[in-house]
């Protein structure tokens, strides 16, 4: 035995140095083959893959993902309850934008209402003859 053998101490963590990997050599040489992919690459490159769909009169060329997100959209737009919820699911962002959307058409139909109650109270106000910022101004100060 050399003098570097005698110092080294076998433990945990340490083992022997005739039973360690050498240089080079994998610690699992029966393991996965550099060519095989998992699951997710497999799904991958399928929903990569190009079909042909006909949209209207002319047929077009897309990925599978890309023509299962149309179908969802479409599905969805037709007013199909279950495929509305997955695309709102699969898109959080498009969830928030679609409530951003709703509130500000529902907050310029209630401005519309308040402003539609302000001209007609201003036509109706007899004392608004003229330009009506007189009138506005006199019930101002006399109240």
């Amino acid at each position: 035995m050399s003098e570097r053998d005698e110092d080294y101490e076998v433990g945990y963590g340490k083992p022997p140095r005739h039973t360690r990997f050498k240089k080079g050599q994998s610690g699992n040489p029966k393991g996965r083959p550099k060519g095989a992919k998992g699951l997710n690459a497999s799904l991958k490159r399928e929903l990569e893959s190009q079909i042909t769909i006909r949209e209207g009169n002319r047929e077009v060329r897309v990925s599978k993902a890309e023509a299962m997100a149309k179908r969802l959209a479409t599905s969805a737009l037709q007013g199909n309850m279950k495929a509305l919820l997955a695309l709102l699911k699969i898109d959080p962002m498009l969830f928030d934008a679609v409530n951003a959307e709703l509130e500000k058409t529902e907050h310029a139909s209630r401005a519309d209402a308040v402003d539609y109650d302000i001209l007609r109270d201003f036509f109706s106000d007899p004392h608004s003859a003229g330009d009506g910022c007189d009138g506005a101004e006199a019930d101002d100060d006399g109240a």
